[in-house]
């Protein structure tokens, strides 16, 4: 297993992924996971804003192992524009991520969110439909889609159980459960409820809580347990599964609060300070 630069941490620290590349470059990352939001927003960047990126990518070997589909809270919205409106922004970044060399994608926000004056099985079923065409679309191009659990009542994935029955209802052979440490830990579940996912396992975030907010902080700032975890996906064969579709196995280092609205002041201070928490408890897990 390999340590991943996510860029997101960039993006909260308002820097643009020109920005962010380089510094993955200066930090001596091989591999990335690109945050499709704000500046990184592909449906907004400009076409030499993207080949800049995609320069910078190839000129430095680097892989992007992965892009999150951040904009994505309304992938369950009642109201079908909306939807609509979230699976062009989800196509466009997975045409991106193409550009880039990558073939994972991740939907966030637990799938979609639970909004108000709709039932939740009704909200399942939009978010089944909308998470299942997207996926239906990217089969050809052999691309891989991840859905995570979000660790709060208003996700409609938050917990291990919606997330193994997402992917049964869905039933394509290209998704897959993206694992994220800190939500875990809030939703009291630990290494051991991983076991139900095993088959799929191909993706890990690395992010830190307090235990009860998803503080997305500085690695080794709050409570998580992050080698029980690794410890635990790779005895499950998360590797092995890796090389069965041909991806590296990475553990991405995912900091920068999308959700509350969080500021990261410096970014690359909070790289410098996880990467040496990391090499302390898990030396074997290098860039």
């Amino acid at each position: 297993m390999k340590l991943a630069l996510n860029t997101l941490v960039y993006e909260v620290g308002n820097k643009g992924p020109e920005e962010s590349l380089r510094s993955a470059v200066k930090f001596g990352f091989r591999y990335i996971e690109y945050a499709g939001i704000r500046k990184g927003n592909p449906m907004t960047m400009s076409a030499g804003q993207k080949k800049e990126a995609v320069r910078i990518v190839k000129d430095n070997d680097i892989h992007s192992t992965q892009m999150l589909l951040v904009a994505t809270k309304e992938t369950a919205h009642p109201d079908k524009a909306k939807r609509d409106s979230v699976f062009d922004y989800m196509k466009t970044c997975a045409d991106f991520q193409m550009e880039l060399g990558g073939r994972q994608l991740l939907v966030c926000w637990g799938g979609g969110l639970y909004e108000p004056g709709i039932n939740p099985e009704q909200s399942w079923l939009y978010m089944i439909e909308n998470v299942g065409r997207f996926a239906e679309w990217c089969l050809d191009k052999n691309l891989l889609v991840g859905i995570e659990l979000d660790p709060h009542v208003y996700f409609i994935c938050n917990n291990t159980y919606k997330l193994a029955k997402a992917i049964e209802d869905i039933g394509l052979p290209n998704v897959y459960p993206n694992i994220d440490v800190g939500h875990l830990v809030i939703t009291r579940e630990g290494p051991e409820q991983l076991e139900k996912l095993k088959s799929r396992l191909l993706h890990v975030h690395l992010s830190e809580t307090e235990s009860f907010a998803h503080t997305n902080s500085i690695l080794g700032t709050g409570v998580v347990d992050f080698k029980a975890y690794v410890d635990k996906l790779i005895e499950l064969g998360i590797e092995e599964n890796c090389k069965k579709y041909g991806e590296p196995c990475v553990a991405g280092i995912e900091m920068g609060s999308e959700a509350s609205g969080g500021f990261v002041d410096d970014p690359d201070h909070w790289i410098e300070e996880s990467l040496k928490y990391l090499a302390g408890i898990m030396p074997e897990v290098t860039r």
